[in-house]
Order: structure tokens, then C-alpha cells, then sequence
């Protein structure tokens, strides 16, 4: 009796797992039926996408091809154009030779201080000979400088060349006032020895200053008497404290004598 009971347990037990293993393999080719449907998909959609971009891609390119094909030279019948760069420039133009002379002016301070009144500046000029492109002053030459005053009446002055060439013309800027803050020219000419043509600095290429007043400089030089229109500050007068009266040094005071000490008595 208990055999058959037992029986019968193993039996239903056994039924039972197979029943059980049987539903969990119909699960799983359930979720691998599920998996392989959504990967499906996925790869149907990216497919599509690389192939849509491609024949996109194609589209354009053919679009450009037939709206790019211009005509071209050869079409119209002309021929093309070409560009030629040459490098040997032995056909070029040269470049011009410096002149056998040449001469210049210049000064060295355009602003020139007229000083009240009195005063002389410098007009420097030079006369070279270009030797193998190199230049040599003219030596000796003769200098005259006219100096173009803007009141109408030119100033002439002379000078002598050095040994490189250099004429240093002194210019006086006395009584010069109404020529203030205007611009002033001076003219050169050369004259040298005997074979050297003469050369000119024209106006187109003289030299200039224009006179002018400096202000004065704030702080003069001490003990300088004041320029007119000009504004000092005057200080107060420095008060002088007297000096404390010092007592001529006390007699000493003898120090008084010490006092005995009493001897100490023994105690009985």
C-alpha cells in the first residue's frame, strides 16, 4: 500500500518537472523569436538609411556634373589663354645711373629758438661726385645760399666746401620777429673748379626752419631774474624757534660722612 503511494508521488513529481522544463524552453523560443524580430528591424533601418544617403549623395554629384559643364574656349573656338613668367630680366629696363653730382641742404633743428631777437643758425649743405656709384665730396667749391624770408627779401650767404663736400652757411634770425612761426626756405648752389658743372638745390627741394619763442621752463636756474608775464609763489617766512638756555653745571655737593656702627653686644 505504501508502495503504490509512493509510486504515484514520484509519478506526479515527475510529471510535474517535465511539465515545468517544457514551459521555460517554450519561453525562450519565445524571447529568441522576439530578439531576432527586433534586430530585424534595427538592421532594415540602418540599411535603408546608408542606402538612402548613398543614392543621395550620387543625386548631387550628377546635379553639379550637368549644371558645371560651361562652355569652355575650345567651344567658342578661342584658343587658351596662356601666362609666361620670365625670369631673365635682361630685358627689363635697367635702372637709371645716379647723376655725375649731386648736391643737397638740410638743417639740423627745424624749430629753431629765436632767442629775443639775436641768434644764428646753421644751413648745411653738400656737393658729392658719384664715382663708381660711390660719393666723394667736391673739394674746393664755392657755396651761396639764399634764404627766402617770408617778408619778400631774400637773405644771401657764402660758404666753402670742405674736404668731403660740406658747406656749413651761417644764417642770422636777429630782428627776425615778424618771421615768427612761419615757414622759411633756403636755396643752394655749387659752384666747383674748373670741369665740375655747377649744381642747385631748387625749391622743390630746399631746406626749411621755422622760427619760434620757447616757453620757459618750469624751476629756472637760481638766482635768475623772472621772465616776464610769469607767476611765482611766495612762501612765508620761516619761524625760528629759540633755542633752549642751558645752566652752567652746578658745584658739586660734598657727601656727607657715615655714620659709626655700633659694636654688637653679646647676649648673656
Amino acid at each position: 500500500m505504501v508502495g503504490k503511494w509512493l509510486k504515484c508521488k514520484l509519478q506526479t513529481l515527475l510529471c510535474y518537472t517535465v511539465a515545468k522544463l517544457y514551459r521555460r524552453k517554450g519561453n525562450s523560443r519565445h524571447m529568441r523569436s522576439q530578439f531576432w524580430k527586433q534586430h530585424k528591424t534595427n538592421i532594415s533601418y540602418s540599411l535603408y538609411l546608408k542606402c538612402g544617403a548613398i543614392l543621395f549623395l550620387f543625386t548631387i554629384s550628377v546635379l553639379i556634373v550637368a549644371c558645371g559643364g560651361t562652355a569652355t574656349n575650345a567651344n567658342l573656338g578661342q584658343p587658351d589663354v596662356t601666362v609666361t613668367i620670365n625670369l631673365n630680366q635682361s630685358d627689363g629696363s635697367p635702372t637709371p645711373p645716379l647723376p655725375a653730382y649731386t648736391c643737397s641742404a638740410w638743417v639740423t633743428n627745424t624749430t629753431p629758438n629765436i632767442n629775443n631777437g639775436t641768434g644764428t643758425i646753421g644751413i648745411y649743405a653738400k656737393f658729392v661726385h658719384n664715382v663708381n656709384d660711390n660719393p666723394e665730396g667736391v673739394y674746393p667749391a664755392s657755396g651761396h645760399a639764399d634764404v627766402l624770408w617770408p617778408d619778400g627779401n631774400p637773405t644771401g650767404v657764402n660758404a666753402q666746401t670742405t674736404s668731403d663736400g660740406l658747406a656749413v652757411f651761417p644764417v642770422s634770425i636777429a630782428n627776425r620777429n615778424a618771421d615768427l612761426n612761419k615757414i622759411v626756405l633756403v636755396t643752394v648752389s655749387f659752384t666747383g673748379p674748373q670741369g665740375v658743372p655747377p649744381c642747385t638745390v631748387t625749391v622743390d627741394r630746399a631746406a626749411f626752419f621755422t622760427l619760434i619763442i620757447a616757453s620757459p621752463t618750469a624751476g629756472g636756474t637760481p638766482g635768475a631774474s623772472p621772465t616776464a608775464g610769469s607767476t611765482g609763489t611766495v612762501t612765508d617766512t620761516p619761524t625760528v624757534t629759540p633755542s633752549p638756555t642751558v645752566d652752567p653745571t652746578p658745584d658739586p655737593k660734598p657727601c656727607p660722612s657715615p655714620k659709626p656702627f655700633k659694636t654688637p653686644t653679646p647676649c648673656p
